[in-house]
């Protein structure tokens, strides 16, 4: 076979797809990165603390009613304007506890190996304190407040996302399994139009070149961060004690092209 045709014979890359986010794409690690189901939460619960965290009981019962993740499910077939519709309605029917429609938007993938089942999970959603915060600042006036409140709570859910946790189990590692699921996790959320995805890391040796690697800027411990971009006013988040904020930003109209 010559060389040309070898090219040509290469598998060519699964689709960006909700279908995939379901059934799962395979991964030069040797892994199936899917979402996340509600079997699989025991797996996640010895994963996830890997990462110095745990998994909220909100979000477990949003991954057991399938809720989790609707939203960029809807994304998935019809593009930023579907997932953006399908959020608008989920805050209609949720004015009062925006957390129930942030959860539409929460993404749990895995890692599954054929022989050794769930090796890996990310966890990332829009942080809904991050939009809290800048609600203590709205205008006084009942009216003006509502509206500037629906703006905030909106521009949070589709503009900024966070990583909360990214796990391989031990024997695992060292094989792109979380180069592998912070691609997806970063092709999902730019599908759907997100302008900001961003995490923040305790002081472990090596993370930050992990990061780095992975086409994310790693800021200094303790700087904060400006979230002009997604709110539109110059505010700062600030990391816990001894973290750094990693980030990458997308421009507006950033559309998925792979990689």
């Amino acid at each position: 076979m010559s060389k040309g045709s070898r090219l040509r014979a290469r598998k060519k890359p699964e689709a960006l797809s909700e279908q995939n986010l379901i059934n799962g794409w395979s991964d030069a690690a040797g892994v199936r990165i899917r979402q996340a189901r509600a079997g699989d939460l025991p797996a996640l619960a010895e994963l996830v603390p890997l990462a110095g965290v745990r998994i909220e009981e909100v979000l477990r019962e949003a991954v057991t009613a399938d809720v989790a993740g609707a939203a960029l499910r809807s994304g998935l077939r019809g593009g930023a304007g579907a997932f953006h519709r399908h959020l608008a309605e989920q805050f209609a029917r949720h004015f009062d506890d925006p957390l129930q429609a942030y959860l539409h938007a929460a993404l749990v993938l895995v890692a599954e190996h054929p022989g050794r089942g769930i090796v890996g999970t990310l966890i990332a959603y829009p942080p809904i304190n991050v939009a809290d915060d800048h609600l203590r600042v709205l205008p006084a006036g009942a009216d003006a407040r509502r509206e500037a409140q629906r703006r905030v709570v909106m521009l949070g859910a589709i503009g900024l996302a966070k990583i909360k946790a990214v796990a391989v189990a031990e024997s695992e590692r060292r094989r792109g399994i979380g180069a592998a699921l912070l691609r997806r996790c970063r092709q999902i959320y730019v599908h759907c139009g997100y302008l900001l995805l961003y995490g923040a890391m305790p002081p472990t040796p090596g993370l930050g070149a992990f990061y780095r690697r992975q086409g994310f800027d790693v800021m200094e411990a303790g700087a904060p961060m400006d979230m002009w971009m997604v709110f539109g006013v110059h505010s700062s988040i600030l990391p816990g004690a001894d973290e750094r904020f990693f980030f990458r930003r997308f421009p507006p109209g950033s559309v998925h092209r792979g990689g």
